[in-house]
């Protein structure tokens, strides 16, 4: 019978500590980060986090010589480390924000929230970034086409 109870106890503990999909795809290595940015007001936001197992995210900016560091880029507002959670439903909450997980694999996350004015929502984007192959500005990702014109002529 003992044996029994440990072979349930076993399966409880596996099953209670699975993460789901969402979770799975915001693991990192070492020399990855998940670039957040959004646009709001016609201006572009970015910063760089860590989703730990501990369920705290850490904040990176870029210092002057080009490496990530923790260190806030102003003292008077530190870069604490924030709780985050995705549940099974795809809502990620983040810092005391909710969010909406619209896609995701292991590279790219899309997050909507709402918002007060029209369109009354926006868009977050993840974007999973190397550090030996960092995007210079979030906005590189929206102007892949001033980039790169010649893959964008019409085939006539």
């Amino acid at each position: 019978m003992k044996i029994y109870y440990f072979f349930f106890a076993i399966l409880l503990l596996t099953a209670c500590s699975r993460k789901n999909p969402i979770e799975k795809a915001l693991e990192t290595k070492s020399n990855e980060y998940w670039r957040f940015y959004y646009n709001y007001d016609n201006m572009t936001h970015s910063t760089y986090y860590k989703f730990k197992d501990d369920k705290l995210s850490y904040n990176f900016t870029i210092d002057e010589d080009g490496k990530f560091t923790d260190k806030p880029e102003d003292p008077y507002y530190p870069n604490e480390p924030r709780k985050w959670s995705v549940t099974s439903d795809s809502i990620m909450t983040l810092g005391g924000f909710s969010y909406d997980v619209i896609s995701y694999n292991d590279k790219a996350i899309v997050l909507t929230y709402p918002t007060k004015e029209k369109p009354y929502q926006n868009y977050v984007f993840l974007i999973k970034e190397k550090e030996s192959d960092l995007k210079r500005y979030a906005d590189d990702y929206n102007e892949k086409r001033l980039y790169n014109p010649e893959k964008y002529k019409s085939n006539k």
